[in-house]
């Protein structure tokens, strides 16, 4: 019974502070003589533990700011390499340029160190991609094929098709497939580290740049068509 009303009364008092906010501040002689244990063992007054919060949610807001503005200035950067890259994508005037740009333009402005670009068609010399048959690829790389946008670690043998003689060296991939109507090419991108590229690795880059390529790939093999 003793207990209920003890629950009781400190319910009827957290409602009553809760209800009347500026109660302690309105009774500064009933402030002062409140204190709370404290870690070391000693009481601190409430209003030392008041001003200790503060310090503590102070310090935790700083933090928080500091990881915005730190996000902030990375998405700036990638912003500004993105329509970089874009810019150089958009500069060129062949097929064989736009791969070399493409390409350049990962390792040199992203830290990517491999790079692969697989166009499928009749094969083609051209810098900095190679030419290979639709069927060939299907057989060689069919899970990206369906997936589109693929990130993680795949097969030796994807590896190798995706990448030559650096594809040992390649430990995680983030790949997309360019396409309109019909699929054009294989942009592929590797990391050293199995576990760099995952399935929960954003694509919102990707997909941007696969969207840009789309588009200069498609005219570029319009006009070539159309010379033919």
């Amino acid at each position: 019974m003793k207990q209920k009303a003890e629950v009781q009364t400190k319910k009827m008092f957290s409602d009553f502070l809760r209800d009347n906010p500026t109660f302690l501040y309105d009774n500064p002689d009933i402030l002062e003589n409140l204190y709370l244990p404290h870690s070391t063992g000693s009481a601190i007054s409430l209003v030392e533990r008041q001003v200790s919060l503060l310090r503590e949610r102070n310090s935790e807001l700083r933090s928080r700011l500091n990881i915005l503005n730190s996000k902030a200035e990375e998405n700036e950067l990638l912003l500004a390499k993105t329509q970089s890259l874009i810019l150089k994508l958009l500069d060129a005037n062949s097929l064989s340029k736009l791969a070399k740009n493409l390409l350049t333009g990962l390792q040199d402005d992203f830290s990517i160190e491999f790079c692969s670009l697989i166009l499928f068609g009749e094969k083609q010399k051209i810098s900095g991609a190679r030419f290979v048959n639709y069927d060939q690829a299907e057989k060689e790389i069919a899970s990206i094929l369906k997936t589109e946008i693929l990130c993680g670690a795949v097969r030796d043998n994807e590896l190798k098709f995706l990448f030559g003689k650096e594809g040992p060296s390649v430990g995680s991939i983030a790949a997309i497939v360019i396409k309109l109507d019909t699929p054009l090419a294989v942009l592929s991108i590797g990391h050293r580290d199995a576990n760099f590229y995952t399935p929960a690795t954003g694509t919102m880059f990707l997909s941007y740049l696969g969207n840009v390529l789309n588009r200069l790939l498609g005219s570029f093999i319009a006009l070539k068509e159309a010379s033919n």
